[in-house]
């Protein structure tokens, strides 16, 4: 029985994803399955795929819909009893398998690594979640601060997965809000090792211009995500401040890295 599958997304990342799908080859772990889903790539990436692993399960969908709905393709599509993501611009670095399922196998069913982010562009570096940080004691309140994990770095079993239905077709922002409904759920475990190396560069989702309207979006599917939990008034009330900001301010952020840092200077995150 196969007990990994890595999940990986794609649209036309044909120069970036050749060593992202070798990263997860090289893990030292039994019975990986790899699933590579493009989501409508146009620049070849399928066949540069398919030339150098014609191994590996490789699934096309004509028209991009999201790296959401591509994930959820892969799994649907896969048979491991531990789902594993890997971003297409993103690298698993040594024991990110074994060291994930180390933290599943003491009873969670999710876990999280640290990553390490390069930004190309600027020519810094910085982890996600940050240095010194520890898995806080209610995961679900501290992800309705701030979405402090990547889905690179994220391990989930197959029955936790498929509980909350998967990640919703709202984008960007479909990673958060389905960490937010596991966390709803399920304790996580935390690695303190750095397990991914993360490439910020041109075309990254997150470097893009920042979308005041996607912004709003996201904070409001947030808001909605609060009732009926337990939640304390002051989610509600810094949801509501983020909101005034983003709609203050918003037009002078160029990126999502911007947003957070703003907030973090006004004490919201």
């Amino acid at each position: 029985m196969i007990s990994i599958s890595c999940i990986i997304p794609v649209r036309n990342r044909k120069g970036l994803v050749l060593s992202a799908i070798e990263s997860a080859i090289r893990q030292d772990v039994p019975e990986l399955e790899i699933v590579v889903v493009d989501d409508g790539s146009t620049d070849g990436t399928p066949s540069e795929i398919h030339r150098h692993f014609p191994e590996i399960t490789l699934l096309r969908k004509r028209q991009g819909s999201g790296p959401g709905d591509a994930r959820n393709i892969g799994v649907m599509a896969s048979q491991g009893r531990i789902l594993m993501f890997l971003d297409s611009d993103d690298i698993w670095l040594e024991n990110h398998c074994s060291l994930l399922m180390e933290r599943l196998e003491s009873g969670f069913q999710a876990a999280f690594g640290v990553t390490e982010n390069e930004d190309t562009i600027k020519g810094t570096k910085f982890l996600i979640p940050e240095h010194g940080a520890t898995r806080p004691c209610c995961m679900f309140s501290a992800l309705l601060r701030w979405c402090f994990m990547v889905p690179s770095s994220f391990a989930v079993t197959r029955e936790a997965f498929m509980t909350v239905g998967g990640f919703t077709l709202f984008s960007p922002g479909e990673d958060w809000l389905f960490f937010l409904e596991l966390a709803r759920r399920f304790p996580f475990g935390f690695v303190q090792q750095t397990i991914t190396w993360r490439r910020l560069h041109p075309d990254s989702l997150c470097l893009k211009a920042f979308d005041k309207s996607k912004a709003t979006a996201i904070m409001l599917r947030l808001k909605e995500a609060t009732p009926g939990i337990g939640c304390r008034d002051n989610h509600i009330l810094r949801m509501e401040k983020i909101l005034d900001l983003i709609t203050k301010d918003g037009d002078k952020w160029q990126s999502v890295q911007d947003w957070y840092t703003t907030l973090k200077r006004h004490n919201l995150i």
